[in-house]
């Protein structure tokens, strides 16, 4: 008797192991299929479809129930699913499964405790419902926020007379609602218009949270700074930011902060009309970055920089990924900077930060514009492979002192290079083991083989430059000014031949000179 005791034990504990493995199944079917909905807007693939359908019992009253009233995106994505759910059933392959799901509607219906929940739910009802709901849906005569849906339906609803007679004996607070309804049935009232089951709009799109953000710095701009408007009244736009950058150093806490809201505005309204270039949008935005301190403005910065397309401002960014107070900046950033700049979508980083990003735009589904992002950075998870894209690993900021040297690669053949660079003097970038470019903050850029300096501008004590190899050709670009384009280099420099490949590294001067935010590409 005790090992019988036992056996009935373990079977029932296995059953309720099955039971609960099997709601685990279905509870992940359902928040995948709310998570594709609001982040596409797409109905769930069809093997979900037919999962979820398959156990409507337990997740259409799941998924009714997993909406959070704070958060309107998530909530629509699973009355979305419903409908879906409800849409798959009246189709060939899914009407097998009708009786399934008006049970797991009725289900939802008893349970919830939100009315636009129950109401939803029994809109999708009175599309499939039977006779034998009749007397269910009748007890929610009584119900205010439902009483007209349920009269609706059960007017409507075929050979139903006795069932709701019933239901009324049983329910005294629906008996004069029912007596209306068989009055209306039999045609001694005018009938009611039958119940809408259409499918509810997609609510219009509210504007973008980067509108809210921009409208948070734009204040910051107001506080009283007479010092700060003197200097964007009197200054050009290069010699106002410079001052702004350095007025905003030597103050602290929010005088500094509404200084630098509105250098980052200023530098992004040249940015716009070609008063700077995207290269120095970079250097500035990067220079505000490390004198901030309000979160706000922070996540500005950020969105700004992925507007300059730049691949050192997306490695510089991967600072920020994951922390909470700048996942959505970050998302757009990422968006931005990778479908600019395919060439960049590689390694684990950028893989977390397009994972990342893609979760923030589940949080915005609904916003104007997040349409194009979601897009974007599907497809950039999809084109994303872990051999491609630029080499991040040299970033860190690397100090030469008097003649110092830094080399990077032993043997590189074809290759695009970024890199920013400080110096008093000169800076010289060898490509294939010869000295290639020569950068110099007064002269310029000078190229091995050419007799001139190719002047350019700065604006920042940092410059950021552009390098492409490709053979003996080299293309040149200093803070966003291309000043040699596919120019053939010799095949003698310094009395050495120029080698197909060869060794990369950095020279400095007498003066020093520091490089960041290398990164390389292969070619």
């Amino acid at each position: 008797m005790k090992k019988i005791a036992l056996l009935v034990l373990a079977v029932c504990m296995a059953a309720s192991m099955d039971a609960q493995t099997s709601r685990k199944k279905i509870e992940k079917f359902a928040d995948e299929a709310v998570r594709q909905i609001a982040l596409t807007g797409r109905k769930p693939t069809i093997d979900i479809l037919d999962s979820l359908s398959n156990n409507a019992e337990v997740s259409v009253e799941m998924v009714s129930r997993m909406g959070d009233p704070d958060d309107a995106r998530q909530q629509r994505a699973c009355l979305r699913l419903i409908d879906d759910i409800v849409d798959f059933s009246l189709q060939e392959t899914g009407r097998k499964y009708t009786d399934v799901i008006r049970k797991g509607l009725t289900k939802a219906l008893d349970r919830s405790f939100e009315p636009d929940v129950q109401l939803h739910v029994m809109e999708q009802l009175a599309r499939i419902a039977k006779p034998a709901d009749a007397a269910h849906i009748a007890m929610y005569l009584e119900m205010p926020e439902l009483a007209q849906t349920a009269s609706d339906i059960l007017v409507n609803m075929p050979d139903i007379d006795d069932r709701i007679a019933e239901a009324a004996a049983a329910q005294p607070g629906i008996k004069q609602k029912v007596q209306t309804i068989l009055d209306i049935r039999a045609g001694k009232r005018p009938k009611q218009t039958a119940v809408t089951t259409v499918a509810k709009p997609k609510p219009a799109a509210i504007p973008m949270w980067t509108e809210s953000l921009n409208k948070e710095v734009a204040g910051m701009c107001h506080a009283p700074m007479p010092k700060a408007d003197s200097i964007l009244i009197r200054k050009d736009t290069p010699e106002a930011l410079r001052d702004l950058l350095k007025m905003a150093a030597n103050t602290e806490g929010t005088e500094r902060n509404s200084i630098l809201a509105r250098f980052v505005t200023l530098a992004g309204q040249s940015a716009q009309t070609g008063s700077i270039t995207a290269a120095e949008h970079y250097l500035m935005l990067r220079a505000a970055d490390e004198l901030v301190t309000d979160n706000t403005l922070r996540s500005k910065i950020i969105v700004d920089m992925g507007t300059t397309h730049s691949v050192q401002a997306l490695s510089y960014l991967r600072r920020y990924t994951g922390k909470a107070p700048f996942i959505d900046a970050m998302a757009v950033a990422t968006a931005e900077t990778v479908s600019t700049h395919p060439e960049a979508n590689g390694g684990r980083s950028v893989s977390a930060m397009l994972y990342s990003a893609k979760q923030s735009f589940i949080n915005h589904y609904d916003e104007q514009g997040i349409d194009t992002y979601i897009d974007q950075v599907l497809a950039a998870i999809d084109n994303w492979k872990q051999a491609a894209g630029y080499d991040m690993s040299h970033t860190d900021q690397t100090k030469m002192e008097k003649r110092g040297f830094w080399i990077l690669h032993e043997e590189l053949d074809d290759c695009d290079l970024v890199f920013d660079w400080k110096a008093s003097g000169r800076l010289t970038l060898s490509l294939h083991s010869s000295p290639v470019i020569m950068f110099d903050t007064t002269m310029g850029v000078k190229i091995a083989g050419e007799n001139k300096w190719h002047k350019v501008k700065n604006i920042c004590e940092w410059s950021t430059a552009s390098v492409s190899l490709k053979g003996d050709a080299v293309t040149v670009s200093v803070n966003g000014q291309k000043v040699a384009d596919g120019v053939k280099l010799p095949s003698m420099i310094d009395g050495e031949p120029m080698a197909k490949s060869g060794q990369t590294r950095f020279l400095a001067d007498d003066d020093g000179a520091t490089v960041r935010g290398y990164c390389f590409l292969r070619k």
